[in-house]
Parts: structure tokens; sequence; C-alpha cells
């Protein structure tokens, strides 16, 4: 025990000082090679990493099918998944409203197998992947949103295995101001967020401080959300700098979140993450240093304690507060006094320290980079690990490990800059997993007089290590496996864009298909005898994936529709369940229709237009989901002080069901009052 309390304690005092670096890409016009400029960034509000966090380019030259989120995508939500809800091939499966709890897949992948990078640094959640999208920035903050439609094991790290999305915090030019905002809508909904922006002569700093809360759709879905943040940008000639500090802290009813066969749970969980960037550039050179580290602690009650619920008797029962008279049944069934199997909540806390460093070599019409990320990943609890000697009451059991995600990339374009491929071989090395390669590479060509017109390919590994839920989790009908192996995938992706020279159309396909072996999945046998009538962690053996999508996105000058995606995207699996019911693997979107438009209606009024359809895989979940919002904002006052906002959201009042039993919001409204401050 001595040597994890001390190397947690180091990492916990890590996460709350000023010396935590992080790798990230700077936006940055161009890069001057012994007297040739290259342009590295030709949209610099919108540059993408197309799942490699090597550098930037125009999404038109992306080797992978990619997604970028416009701003007024991110205007009027309150949370990251609110947004990603609308894009091509992603699914959005939320316990609650409002981004209380969601997670991410992308092309049939679970939700574990997307890896999150903020500002070019991957960020992961090793107790479970339900908790990696509980990112303590709000979108208002977010200066871009890139979703990658494939897997990038080698230059997104461990994680990438279908997908990825990368958030950055604005790098332009900020003005002194700030705003505060007030919400109000359904369900008790209220927010009052505050923000400000200080610019010096070489740093700028952001602030940002809010608070949400609501009453909840059904019983027992309340929820309070509090999140701050502050990220400051330093500019010092050749070298650059970028830290960020966030909270966040979360207390939400969940109902039937993780089982229906125990509806009453309740949570609370807290993330506290420090980074900081360093970034150098030389004549034909440029290198980054990083680190990063991401606590977080987690209380999770199967019976929700507290007045008017579940409150422990002196013989170590959970029991209900009388109804009527009459008590609800405590949490084991009326056995003897002292053998309830529940004996409280759990609790969880976990901490993700990370070093990590790149450096490239600009040379003629090349470029080559080697990059290494190493992290330690550490876990204290009262249900997952090993028992450890000497740990604390409430955290008796822990484990942690070791991951390196390291690679050697060449990436070249022709003299004419039309064919531009590169070829990597990236290693993952985990102390409790051993060792993988993981090669990969990609290839573009431009053809057209304007070379309008871009085809793409790319090939890979990828691989995820199982979470310690997946390794231990034993409570409440689910059963871990401490056998559980890492899973893998096979894949590749070819593509197309057509891009006029205008700049106001483009359009992309692409299919994709991916051999998965060892899935992780959490299963339950359809004719299990008692004993093993539980979820399982398990290994699959091998499913292949396999799907295409086709997104087509315009936009207008002088009209009134002035933007438009219309999308597409199917997906395919060669099984389906047999003999057994599968939570996750084989529960993906099947097939996802997505529109998206913006509006410039009369009286300076702005609007938007969301429409998505969703057909899932599983039989119980046959019918296609149809969701439908709308959203309206104008500025007013002789400065546009002032600016009102309402959403609509599931006009249609779609009553559907995201993951198991979570019952999701019926039609819902909420409205915004938003005031710019003065310097």
């Amino acid at each position: 025990m001595g040597i994890f309390r001390l190397q947690f304690l180091v990492c916990l005092a890590l996460v709350s000082a000023p010396g935590l670096a992080e790798l990230t890409v700077f936006s940055q016009d161009s890069l001057a090679v012994e007297g040739q400029v290259i342009p590295l960034v030709l949209l610099p509000e919108a540059p993408v990493s197309v799942g490699t966090a090597l550098q930037s380019m125009l999404k038109l030259e992306a080797p992978k099918a990619t997604t970028v989120l416009a701003a007024s995508e991110l205007e009027t939500a309150v949370s990251l998944t609110e947004a990603l809800e609308f894009v091509p091939g992603v699914d959005i499966r939320s316990r609650g409203p409002w981004g209380i709890q969601s997670d991410i897949s992308i092309r049939g992948g679970s939700f574990e197998q997307t890896a999150l990078l903020v500002n070019g640094v991957r960020w992961s959640a090793p107790h479970t992947g339900h908790h990696l999208m509980n990112v303590p920035i709000d979108p208002e903050d977010l200066g871009h949103v890139e979703v990658v439609r494939s897997g990038s094991g080698a230059m997104a790290g461990s994680g990438a295995f279908a997908g990825s999305v990368h958030l950055q915090t604005p790098t332009g030019d900020v003005t002194d101001g700030g705003s505060a905002a007030i919400e109000m809508g359904s369900f008790g909904w209220k927010r009052l967020r505050l923000h400000a922006d200080i610019k010096g002569t070489h740093a700028t700093q952001r602030f940002s401080l809010s608070r949400a809360e609501t009453k909840g759709h059904v019983d027992n879905a309340d929820a309070q959300i509090t999140r701050a943040m502050w990220v400051s940008d330093w500019d010092q000639g050749s070298q650059r700098w970028k830290m960020m500090v966030a909270l966040e802290d979360k207390a939400f009813g969940a109902q039937n979140f993780y089982t229906s066969a125990y509806p009453d749970q309740f949570e609370t969980t807290q993330a506290a993450i420090a980074q900081l960037n360093w970034e150098c550039t030389g004549t034909n050179w440029r290198a980054s240093a990083a680190a990063h580290g991401r606590y977080h602690r987690d209380r999770f009650e199967l019976y929700r304690e507290g007045s008017g619920w579940y409150q422990e008797t002196e013989d170590g029962f959970f029991v209900r507060n009388p109804l009527d008279g009459v008590a609800d049944a405590d949490t084991a069934g009326l056995y003897a006094p002292g053998a309830s199997w529940y004996t409280g909540a759990n609790e969880h806390r976990s901490l993700t320290a990370a070093l990590n460093g790149k450096f490239q070599w600009y040379r003629d019409q090349s470029v080559l980079t080697f990059s290494a990320d190493v992290r330690e990943e550490m876990i204290q609890s009262n249900r997952l690990g090993a028992e450890i000697d000497g740990a604390p009451a409430m955290y008796p059991r822990g484990d942690q490990r070791t991951n390196l995600d390291a690679l050697v990339s060449w990436s070249g374009r022709s003299e004419s800059g039309r064919l531009v491929a590169s070829l990597t071989a990236g290693a993952n090395v985990n102390s409790r997993f051993g060792q993988q390669f993981l090669p990969s590479g990609d290839i573009r060509y431009r053809l057209g007089a304007d070379e309008e017109y871009v085809f793409f390919a790319s090939a890979g590994r990828s691989v995820r290590h199982p979470s310690f839920t997946d390794l231990y989790y034993n409570v409440g009908g689910a059963q871990g496996s401490e056998d559980l192996l890492p899973e893998f995938a096979e894949q590749a992706e070819v593509g197309a864009r057509w891009a006029p020279q205008s700049g106001r159309f483009m359009l992309e396909t692409s299919g994709f298909t991916r051999k998965g072996k060892n899935l992780i999945d959490w299963i339950k046998y359809d004719q299990a005898v008692p004993a093993m009538d539980v979820y399982q962690a398990a290994n699959l053996s091998a499913i292949d994936f396999w799907g295409a999508d086709i997104a087509g996105t315009y936009q207008w000058e002088g009209t009134i529709l002035r933007r438009a995606r219309l999308a597409y995207a199917w997906i395919e699996a060669d099984q389906k369940p047999q003999e057994f019911t599968s939570i996750y693997v084989l529960d993906y979107l099947k097939t996802k229709v997505d529109v998206v438009t913006d509006w410039a209606l009369p009286a300076d009024v702005e609007g938007a237009i969301r429409y998505s359809l969703q057909e899932r895989s599983q039989p119980s979940a046959s019918e296609p989901v149809h969701l439908l919002g709308f959203s309206l904002q104008r500025e007013w006052g002789q400065q546009n002080q002032i600016k009102t906002a309402i959403r609509l959201n599931n006009v249609l009042n779609a009553q559907y069901l995201d993951v198991g039993q979570v019952v999701q919001p019926g039609r819902n409204v909420r409205f915004s009052l938003i005031f710019d401050l003065d310097s």
C-alpha cells in the first residue's frame, strides 16, 4: 500500500499544481522550412487533427471521415453531448437530459471505444467509460469540436478504437469583456453562467462558472451540475503555452441508470483537471512537452439514501421511510438481521497522470514525427481492485497500471502537393496487458483542375484495455472478470470529397470495415442457471462491422437559409445475439439520418432546425426514433449587448429509451437571457 499511496498522493498534488503540461496542436498559419513557407492551418477557425494530433490541416485534406461542428451547433447547447446528437455516425446514449450522463459511440463501437482529446491530449477514465464525458467545460467555452469517424489507435492512443472526439478551447484573438447568462425551462431547469475574458500583451485569460439544476422529467431524475474553468494562453515568440484548470461537481437521481432491478439509484461525481501545454517552433522543427492530470471521485448508491428514500437501520438494512404506515421492503428482502447483501454505497476515486512529448522534423516535402505518451492509471475503491494492506477505511481496495503509447511516423507529399501519404509504426505497452504493435497508414490524392476532388484511404490497428469496472465489479446482478483480455480492431476506410473552390459546398462519402477481436461486452445468457443469471463481462470472439456514410454541407450568403448539412449513416455487423443478451457491442445504431440547418429570419432573428432519425439494431428497439428540435436567437440593444434565445427539444414528443429502461424526456423547452459585459 505504501507505493500506491505515495504515487496517488504525488499525482493528486500534481493535479492541483500549476506545473502540469499538456500536448496540444496550436493554430499556426505557416512554418518556414529552409526558406520555404509550408501552410499548416488553412482554416484557422476550424483546423482538424483527424485523429492524429500531429498537425492541423484543412478538413478537405483529412485522410479520414471527419465532421466539424459549427459555432451555431454549440451556442444553444448546455452540454457537449446535446450538440453531438446530430453528428453523422455518432450515437449519443443518454441517462438523463442536458449532459447529466451520456455515452458516445461512433460507427457501432461501444462507449468504451471512443477516445476524447482536449487541446490535443487524450483524457481517460480508467474506472469506467461512463465517466469519460464528465467534462468540466461548457459548450460556450469551446472554439472547435471535431469528430473523427475512424479508429486511430497509434495516433490518438489506446481507446481510439472506433473513433475520437477532439475539443479545442479558443486560441484566437480575445478582447476584454464577459457575459452573464440566465436560463429557465421545462422540468424545473435553471442555469446561471458567468464568463470573463482578459487580454494582456502576451497572454489571455478566460474564466467561466456555471450552475444548473433540474427537478427531473420523472421521479428520481433531479440533478445539479456545477462547473468552473480557467484557461490561460501565453505567446512568447517561438514558444506557446496553454494552462487549464477545470472542476465539475454533479449530483443526480439515477433512476434505472444501470439496472432496472433496483431502480432507485443515486450518484455524485467530482472531476478536477489541470493541464499545461508547451510548444516551441524552430526553423525546420517543432517540439512540445506535455503532462495531464485528471482526478475523479464517484459515489454510487444502488438504493438512494436520505429523507424520503432509504436509510440504514441499526441491524444493517437499508429501508425506505414508511409510506402510508407500511415500510417498503429493505434492499435484500427480509432476511435475517445483519445478513443483507447490500452494505452501502460504492465509493471510488481514480487518478490519471500522464506525461508526453513530441518532436517533428520538416525536410523538403516530408515530415518525420516521434511521439510518446506515458500515463499512470489508478483507482481506490471499496468494490474494485484487490485488497490492500493499510488502505483507508473507505477505500480498502485498489489497482493501478502504467500505459505507454509511442510512435514513429513519416509523412510525405509529391512536389505538386496532390499526393500525400503517411506510414506510422505505433506501439502500446501496458504493465498488465503486455505490448502490442499498432501499425497504420493513410493516403490522400487530389484531382481536378482546381484540385476540388479528394480521394482518401486509411488502415490501421487499435486496442482498448478493460476498465477497472470490467475487471472487478461484482454487485447488484453484475459480474466482472479479471480474466478479460484487451480488445483489438483491424480497420480500413476509403472515401472521397468534392469541394468546389467557392468554399460554400462540401460533399463527403466514405465506407469502412472494422474486424473486432476479443470485444468486451456485458452479456446475460438466456437459459442461465440461477447462479449465473447475471450480466457478465466477457470477451466475444470476433465480430466484423461495416458500413457507409455520406454527408453534404452547403453555405449560402444573402439568403434566409444560411447553412444546411444532410447526412446518412448505415452500419451492419456479421453477428446477432444468440442465446444471450448483449448490452453494448451488439446494440448499436444501425441507421441514422441527420439534418441541421441555420436560418437568418426576418427581424434579425437567427434560427436553427435539427432533425435526427435513429434506428437501433436490437429487436426490442426496432421502432425508429424521430428527434426534432428548434432554436431561435436575437440580439438587442444599440451594441447588441443583450441576447435572447429559446431552444425546443424533442418537438415530436417521442417516447424512447436510450439505454436499458431509462426513459428519455419528452418535449421540453429552455429560455435564455444573455448579457454582454463591458471590459
